[in-house]
């Protein structure tokens, strides 16, 4: 009996090591042939004629770039869809050393006129024709006097893109050149560009990160119609896109070449399982609890991994059920465990992203090591209840990151929802100390951009409300729900 219940606790013991995995997993790059979940909205984004891939932080843009560039030619192969077409996936653009550093450029466009945008379009078709050289993409070369100018003044972008925006229509022409060498051959290049948000990150307004990603989209737009086989994936926040969209010319015609990466709810639960299954050093022990404990069914793709099957709400609620029990809370707050998580993680427009689903599970993992061993579930609802603290704090901290505003939130720490709009307001019409946000005393116009995230919600009686991925990071109370721990 003893080595029985031995077994099962270091059983247990493995598993809540594995689920605690998920927080570094929920950033993880490397691994992402067997990791990486393939959604149809993945597939859309694929095709030649998309241009921008847009999607709220966390919902997976960057772990679709490394997936892409990762795979390479079996990209077809792993979204099994034989319309994808064969790639090269060119890195354009990415907080990698491969490019120009994100300060440097923020400080060349403080510095530049703004009647001289075109030298943002020529710094992009001049790193393009540079990124597709590096990579022996054939055709592809810099006109001589731009490539004279960047060798005699590498790190001196005010002395070189005067001159890049002089040739500019020679170096267009470059790269339409290596478009019709691509095509002779029956080739496709995918120039991707990620972490635009990165650019004047500590800014008080947009404006230099406006005009930088207006002149990409700008010379992309112009580009996706006159390109066959060089085409682009930018992947890009959803209020990026919107700012960019009003800031120049015909950018609405960007709208129907662009998809949106979100997720249901059975989608982000079969990330996790995939997740446990395939990446770990409990991942057997993983896959045997999923199958057994938790009812869900895999298929295996050599090379790729375990994919787990279709997750109907059914199966939604045997894995929740096998993680920590049937309900979340007590009486009148009880609620079903399976429906409890998602509902947790939704912004106020019903968003949920991957990471925060990963991060619950890891933080609530790590929470029921501590606990004496148990029967039954694989831990207590109130470790669950216990890391959305933590899940929200990280949540609130990424956000922060983007939208600094979003700090005066604090100024509702130990209220209890639901509030009058007018008492929301007041809180947030006072700055924060040592956080210039360029809002001033106008909490309206905070109260406007927070909702327009999906940070505040207003009910139907009119009062205001913020989700618990928010609200549990800054301290603000609800009446009801499931009890926290102490």
């Amino acid at each position: 009996m003893i080595s029985t219940m031995t077994k099962k606790g270091s059983d247990r013991t493995a598993l809540l090591d594995q689920f605690g995995r998920l927080a570094t997993d929920a950033d993880a790059v490397e691994d992402a042939p067997l990791v990486f979940l393939p959604l149809p909205s993945h597939t859309l984004a694929l095709r030649p004629e998309i241009v921008v891939i847009e999607g709220l932080r966390g919902a997976g843009k960057t772990a679709l770039f490394h997936a892409l560039r990762t795979l390479g030619k079996d990209v077809p192969a792993f979204f099994d869809d034989p319309t994808i077409p064969h790639a090269d996936w060119l890195d354009a653009f990415s907080e990698s050393r491969l490019h120009p550093n994100t300060a440097v450029l923020d400080e060349f466009v403080r510095a530049l006129d703004r009647g001289r945008d075109a030298q943002l379009r020529a710094f992009w078709v001049v790193h393009l024709l540079v990124r597709l050289e590096a990579e022996n993409v054939a055709g592809a070369r810099l006109p001589e006097a731009i490539a004279q100018a960047r060798a005699e003044y590498p790190h001196e972008l005010g002395r070189w893109l005067p001159v890049a925006e002089k040739h500019l229509g020679a170096a267009i022409a470059a790269i339409e050149q290596v478009d019709d060498v691509l095509e002779r051959d029956r080739r496709y290049v995918f120039a991707s560009y990620d972490h635009l948000d990165r650019f004047a990150l500590l800014e008080r307004d947009r404006t230099t990160r406006q005009r930088l990603v207006r002149a990409l989209l700008a010379f992309w737009l112009s580009a996706s119609t006159r390109m066959k086989r060089l085409r682009a994936k930018i992947f890009l926040r959803p209020d990026l896109f919107d700012e960019a969209e009003k800031s120049f010319p015909d950018a609405s015609k960007l709208r129907p070449r662009a998809v949106s990466l979100e997720w249901s709810v059975e989608e982000v639960y079969r990330l996790a399982a995939r997740h446990l299954a395939n990446r770990g050093p409990h991942a057997s022990e993983a896959r045997e609890w999923l199958t057994k404990k938790a009812g869900v069914e895999f298929a295996e793709r050599r090379g790729f991994g375990l994919f787990p099957a279709r997750l109907p709400e059914a199966k939604q609620r045997e894995l929740a059920r096998a993680l920590a029990g049937e309900v979340m809370g007590t009486g009148i707050r009880k609620g079903y465990t399976h429906r409890w998580i998602p509902a947790r993680l939704r912004d106020a427009g019903g968003r949920i992203v991957p990471r925060s689903l990963l991060r619950l599970l890891a933080f609530a993992a790590r929470r029921a090591l501590q606990d004496p061993p148990r029967v039954g579930p694989l831990m207590d609802p109130s470790s669950l209840v216990g890391a959305l603290d933590d899940t929200s704090r990280d949540r609130v901290n990424e956000l922060q990151e983007e939208y600094p505003f979003v700090a005066r939130l604090e100024h509702l720490r130990g209220q209890t929802m639901l509030l009058e709009r007018g008492v929301v307001v007041a809180a947030l019409g006072r700055p924060v100390v040592g956080v210039r946000d360029g809002f001033g005393t106008d909490g309206d116009a905070v109260f406007d951009e927070l909702r327009r995230i999906g940070v505040l919600e207003i009910r139907d009686d009119h009062r205001v409300d913020v989700p618990d991925i928010y609200r549990y990071g800054y301290g603000i109370k609800r009446k009801g729900g499931a009890r926290r721990p102490r």
